[in-house]
């Protein structure tokens, strides 16, 4: 554990009272009671010092992630707008402590939305992930696996693992006869089994290069059988799935081909992709890539293979959902920190988009929006609510009295010595004599 930051100044401003800004009391007030149990049980909070309160940690992890501050910028903020004097030392103390405390808010607000009931019928849960880089890093070291119900819409369900944690059934919020989809990083054999386990019907993309197929009699239906089969219109049969260590499990096998540009831009990514990794493509990879390949638990009578078809095009609104949460609300734009420091990042904007979120259903639930077409866009709907998130967060004291703060706020800006800038602060002080000298008394002359 990180140790207490020895000579950290936290003196506290008696001059600013954030208590009076109503903005962030609102705010306070959409996420779930018991703040300040919730940071005992996780101990991001053992002793009140200059952080007098839960609500306070929340705050200055808010001014850290939402701008992608540095330690010290939301140190200075936190001098100036809320009064909290402390140094970035201290502040990084009392944050890498905090990513429990964060993570279970979260939670706590998706686990709510999970267990919604839907207006009728079977909920659809899309399961899916996305990587996240460290500044420096040439390969993956979080993943952030999302379930999103796109009919809120939003996501019912998060789990962040780091760079191991690969994709899987296990990682996807769902209850009882909800209907899972999945691209086809999940279309194994395993994760159909996970699924039936949890009775929640699955309907995966899969790969069948890497998919081991069988017929009901156990023998193996090799690749291009298959393709040849569906090339009439298309394959839809009872198969088993042969796993080690497991029974084979049952499933329902769809295979469609492509109409023929959706092929040919399928092709052409693989060949651009193996031309960068200085690989070929293989006669049967690029086969595959004209052809619709879907493992489900659905029965014929439950959908036919048309309706699969046509369901999974709705898959691509988790996609959506990426492109908000990275180009909204910064969530792939992490600084460089220790691991408790990089997941609290990836928490605390986490926790924003589900406050985004929260707030963006209750603008379309108002009557007189929801029955206007065109629908509103998710987008600029998304931005402006994380602009209401922000200016909540960064309230506090009016500008005026934050204005006046400016030794505080100086103080915690202050550049840390270093040769380069000294000597260019020298050079500057040289030009600056050249150019300004100084006036010469009238009573010398």
């Amino acid at each position: 554990m990180p140790s207490e930051p020895t000579r950290a100044r936290t003196e506290r401003n008696p001059s600013l009272n954030p208590r009076n800004d109503e903005d962030w009391q609102r705010l306070l007030a959409m996420l779930p009671a018991r703040l300040d149990a919730l940071a005992r049980e996780s101990k991001a909070i053992v002793r009140h010092r200059r952080i007098s309160s839960a609500s306070m940690l929340l705050r200055l992890v808010l001014i850290y992630v939402t701008c992608c501050f540095s330690l010290r910028d939301a140190a200075s903020w936190a001098a100036r707008a809320l009064g909290v004097m402390l140094t970035d030392d201290a502040l990084g103390y009392r944050f890498a402590h905090a990513t429990p405390f964060v993570q279970g808010i979260a939670e706590k607000m998706l686990a709510d939305k999970l267990h919604e009931k839907p207006a009728a019928g079977v909920s659809l849960r899309i399961l899916d992930a996305t990587m996240l880089s460290e500044p420096g890093s040439e390969g993956t070291d979080w993943r952030v696996h999302v379930t999103y119900d796109p009919a809120l819409p939003g996501a019912v369900g998060i789990e962040v693992t780091d760079a191991h944690g690969g994709e899987h059934v296990r990682h996807a919020a769902t209850t009882a006869r909800d209907l899972l989809m999945a691209d086809m990083g999940l279309g194994h054999a395993s994760d159909l089994r996970e699924a039936r386990e949890q009775h929640v019907h699955a309907m995966l993309r899969a790969h069948l290069q890497s998919l081991a197929v069988d017929d009901l009699q156990g023998r193996r239906m090799e690749p291009n059988r298959l393709l040849r089969a569906s090339d009439a219109g298309h394959l839809d049969r009872d198969v088993l799935l042969p796993e080690r260590d497991h029974e084979p499990t049952p499933a329902r096998l769809v295979v469609a081909p492509l109409p023929p540009e959706q092929a040919g831009r399928a092709r052409q990514r693989l060949r651009k992709a193996a031309s960068k990794r200085g690989r070929p493509v293989s006669t049967l990879t690029l086969r595959l890539a004209g052809y619709f390949c879907c493992i489900t638990t659905l029965t014929t009578q439950e959908a036919s293979a048309a309706a699969l078809l046509t369901w999974y095009r709705v898959r691509w609104q988790v996609e959506l959902l990426f492109k908000r949460y990275r180009g909204l609300l910064h969530l792939g734009e992490l600084t460089k920190a220790k691991p408790a420091l990089a997941t609290l990042q990836i928490w605390g904007r986490l926790l924003v988009a589900i406050l985004v979120e929260q707030m963006a259903a209750a603008t379309r639930s108002a009557q007189s929006i929801g029955t206007k077409a065109p629908a509103v866009s998710l987008w600029r709907l998304d931005r402006i609510h994380q602009l209401d998130v922000v200016l909540a967060v960064y309230g506090g004291a009016p500008l005026v009295d934050r204005l006046a703060l400016a030794e505080a706020t100086a103080e915690r800006l202050r550049e840390r010595p270093r040769r380069k800038r000294i000597g260019a602060e020298k050079l500057i002080e040289t030009i600056l004599a050249v150019l300004h000298p100084p006036s010469i008394s009238p009573g010398l002359v």
